[in-house]
């Protein structure tokens, strides 16, 4: 019995069609984070640019943008690249490793 090739043809194409997305998706982020490098630039800019916030009621809050988008970044990076677990060593080392050498003459367990 032969099978039908067209229902490997469906798979193929969903998972062509899941890593054109991933790609995408990665590329969209990738954007997005030197978009937040060019934000950073211009906060920094308007910083050292503002004069005169001695005299008025609000300012801006630099320092806070800056954690924000400092947390935004670490949130898409985290993303993109997961944090691995580690492997787990469930066996705890003994750290003695001086064995006693069996006797070389004859043995008078028996005795």
């Amino acid at each position: 019995m032969m099978l039908s090739p067209y229902p490997l043809l469906i798979i193929y194409l969903v998972a062509l069609t899941a890593a054109a997305q991933d790609v995408g998706e990665r590329s969209d982020f990738g954007l997005m984070q030197r978009q937040i490098n060019a934000l950073e630039l211009l906060a920094n800019r308007a910083r050292n640019s503002a004069t005169g916030t001695d005299q008025v009621r609000y300012r801006f809050d630099y320092p806070r943008l800056t954690a924000d988008l400092e947390r935004v970044r670490r949130g898409i990076s985290n993303y993109l690249s997961p944090p691995r677990a580690q492997p787990a060593d469930l066996v705890e080392l003994t750290g003695d490793y001086r064995a006693e050498t069996p006797d070389s003459g004859p043995s008078h367990e028996h005795d």
